[in-house]
């Protein structure tokens, strides 16, 4: 397969594969999460190999009339043509809508089940991340997320999904789980591919779309859906400044402040002041918007208030306790001074076995090495960084460092 159309067809399975499967779970006479998923699997194999000749002039299209056909032969060969002929095959090619994934998302967040079986089950429902994929980010083996799939597809069918989702309104739990999955969603799409732009920016404009949607039905949950409505716009504004015009990641206070979106900043601070107004109390994504505002509100990097944030990081390691957060804090301190406070954390981190296989904090902790002019140590931190797991952009980035301080 040629490297376009497998890319194509990645993005296309990253970004829809969640919808396909919602479609046949309400349009069709098919009742299995198994087959349902089968059968947009076997759509994209046939994509595949038919697409060689030519793409389709749309593709997504394409990919929903082929799965319209297959499950037409699905069901003709269990005797339920009828069904689908009604229901299905007399419609026009059709694609999900905002409300249709929101309920396939609360559906899937079943408060028996343990978090992790719900964060799962969503990210291969709702987002149609691969099984590697959920096991990279949940630091899982694949052994281990596959079974969970397994399990819980053999357990409910589509019908049940339907009679657990129609009630009025999902209850707290629900919400502030779907809000946890729309953020690792997001985050997914943003991080950087391999040609410097975000890995998946269908995945990131899905995950706003759902976001403005839960809002529409009125649904505050304590300020946490306009506050993560605004984080993630903040984040998204300043994509482009990660990468300079030769396509390299560049350190932050490099990146250039003119290519930020104003226009998507104002909306996000807009969204985190009326999630101020809204809530009884501090919550972590307010916390979290709270940081990204004063990043975004600093004219240049110099006057960036880092004792501000790290204070904010503070309160935000006490709201909602996470290793990631205290690296945030520990970058806070650093860059507004007080260096000592900083590595007291960063030794505190690298005790973590997880944090052994981190890039980051490796390539923090060369950058404090560097900035004291020890070399020797700061070229051995970069090298621990290249032996994690990082793509090719990553890796390009840390041997350009490592270049600069031999040369």
């Amino acid at each position: 397969m040629s490297e376009d159309i497998s890319a194509l067809l990645s993005q296309l399975y990253r970004s829809h594969f969640g919808k396909m499967v919602a479609v046949l779970m309400y349009h069709t006479g098919i009742k299995e999460l198994a087959v349902s998923e089968d059968i947009v699997q076997e759509a994209f194999a046939i994509a595949s190999k038919n697409w060689q000749k030519s793409v389709p002039d749309q593709p997504e299209a394409w990919l929903y009339k082929t799965i319209r056909n297959i499950a037409y032969n699905t069901l003709k060969k269990d005797s339920r043509k009828q069904v689908i002929e009604q229901d299905y095959i007399a419609q026009e090619v059709r694609q999900t809508s905002d409300q249709d994934i929101l309920r396939v998302l609360f559906a899937c967040l079943q408060p028996a089940l343990p978090p992790k079986v719900q964060l799962v089950i969503v990210l291969r429902y709702v987002c149609g991340l691969r099984v590697k994929r959920i096991a990279a980010l949940m630091a899982c083996g694949e052994e281990g997320i596959s079974k969970i799939i397994y399990r819980w597809r053999a357990q409910h069918t589509a019908e049940n999904l339907l009679l657990d989702q129609n009630s009025a309104q999902p209850d707290e739990q629900k919400v502030r789980m779907a809000l946890k999955v729309l953020y690792v969603m997001f985050t997914e799409g943003y991080q950087l591919g391999e040609d410097g732009n975000l890995a998946d920016e269908s995945l990131c404009e899905d995950a706003l779309s759902l976001l403005q949607e839960i809002d529409k039905m009125g649904i505050e949950a304590n300020g946490n859906v306009k506050a993560l409505y605004a984080l993630l716009l903040y984040n998204l504004a300043r994509a482009r400044s990660r990468t300079n015009h030769l396509d390299e990641l560049i350190i932050w206070e490099e990146q250039d402040r003119t290519v930020w979106n104003k226009e998507m900043i104002a909306v996000a601070n807009h969204y985190l002041l009326l999630s101020q107004r809204t809530s009884s109390r501090v919550s972590a994504f307010q916390l979290e918007a709270a940081i990204a505002f004063k990043h975004t509100s600093a004219k240049t990097y110099v006057e960036t208030d880092w004792q501000g944030i790290a204070a904010l990081y503070q309160r935000l390691a006490v709201a909602s306790p996470s290793p990631f957060t205290k690296m945030g804090q520990a970058a806070a301190l650093y860059f507004g001074g007080d260096e000592a406070a900083a590595t007291t954390i960063l030794n505190q981190l690298i005790a973590n076995p997880f944090f052994q296989t981190y890039h980051l904090l490796h390539c923090f902790r060369a950058r404090i090495y560097t900035d004291k002019g020890d070399i020797g140590n700061a070229l051995a931190c970069y090298k621990k960084a290249l032996i994690c797991p990082i793509n090719a952009f990553e890796r390009r980035f840390i041997a350009k460092k490592m270049q600069e301080l031999t040369v």
